[in-house]
């Protein structure tokens, strides 16, 4: 406990001189049950829609993160936000502290009978130290796992659904402890993550986004977790997502009367999402990633971010 708490401490006081360049390459793939029957084909939109490359980039109390279409600037000592549309060449520059209510006018609105489903959603969670540990891109890393259960909600006049409706398992690989010291680079991220918290405090962003979502507080409380476990310098992402309720009727289906057909496993994960640092390096950033480029023009950040999400949902555009 007093070496980590020595090692947080020392991270704390080098905040202030961040000035090392980084940037992180981060590389996604989404993996769907090719057995899928037709009316759950939808879920193959999700390789489509989560971009399968990030980058990240700190310098000089700055950072940056590139993911499709969007780049996002932030500065950290004035506490604000450059959004950049690359596809439409738009800009919105912002307080931080004015990003969520952007975030929450640009998502879709939910109607009262989907809102009250929702809402009649339960949710369950537990978390481990697994004791698996992992060297990737020369930082030693420990996994932590997550486990979230949603339960259906009760409907009028419809049969009860036997088990969770879905349950996702979080793995979590994070650079350890005495990585800091030891890697230069995990220094930096891990100063820079503090400088974040400490000047625009993402964490209440991040909640106020989320609204009355039933995982909310689940999700919550996985990041106040991953902030609390050592560090939260994330190496290695893991998420399955399986669906037991169709486990708890397929038992109750006789032999070879499955409406899915012989190959569905219903005990399979239906969509499984990879995200693994490919890259880290402390070559000099370019002052120009933290810049708006020539040409892009001004416009409100409710407009940008829901354009960009619309056009992350249709085919063909990523």
């Amino acid at each position: 406990m007093y070496v980590k708490t020595a090692l947080l401490s020392l991270l704390l006081i080098g905040v202030s001189g961040l000035r090392a360049d980084v940037t992180l390459r981060y590389k996604t793939e989404v993996n769907i049950n090719p057995n899928l029957p037709s009316a759950m084909q939808g879920l193959s939109a999700m390789d489509a829609v989560i971009p399968h490359e990030m980058i990240l980039q700190y310098r000089d109390g700055k950072g940056a993160t590139s993911q499709g279409a969007m780049t996002s600037i932030a500065d950290f000592a004035k506490q604000e936000l450059t959004i950049l549309d690359h596809q439409g060449k738009r800009y919105s520059t912002l307080p931080y502290a004015q990003y969520a209510d952007a975030a929450t006018a640009a998502m879709p609105r939910v109607s009262g009978q989907a809102a009250g489903m929702l809402a009649g959603m339960k949710t369950h969670s537990e978390s481990k130290i697994t004791g698996h540990s992992a060297t990737i891109q020369g930082i030693e890393a420990d996994e932590r796992e997550f486990d979230i259960t949603i339960d259906p909600p009760d409907l009028p006049n419809m049969p009860a659904v036997p088990g969770p409706m879905i349950r996702l398992v979080m793995h979590f690989w994070m650079a350890k402890p005495g990585e800091i010291i030891r890697v230069p680079a995990v220094r930096e991220v891990l100063g820079y993550g503090q400088f974040a918290a400490a000047t625009m405090n993402p964490m209440s962003s991040v909640e106020k986004i989320l609204g009355q979502m039933p995982l909310t507080p689940d999700i919550m409380g996985l990041i106040k977790d991953l902030h609390s476990a050592g560090t939260n310098f994330v190496l290695r992402t893991q998420v399955e997502m399986f669906m037991p309720m169709l486990d708890a009727l397929f038992k109750r289906t006789p032999a070879g009367a499955s409406p899915f057909g012989a190959n569905f496993d219903p005990s399979a994960p239906l969509m499984t999402m990879n995200q693994e640092l490919a890259s880290i390096s402390t070559e000099t950033v370019s002052e120009a990633a933290f810049r708006v480029p020539d040409g892009y023009q001004p416009a409100p950040a409710a407009d940008i971010l829901k354009d960009l999400m619309a056009k992350a949902q249709a085919p063909g555009k990523q």
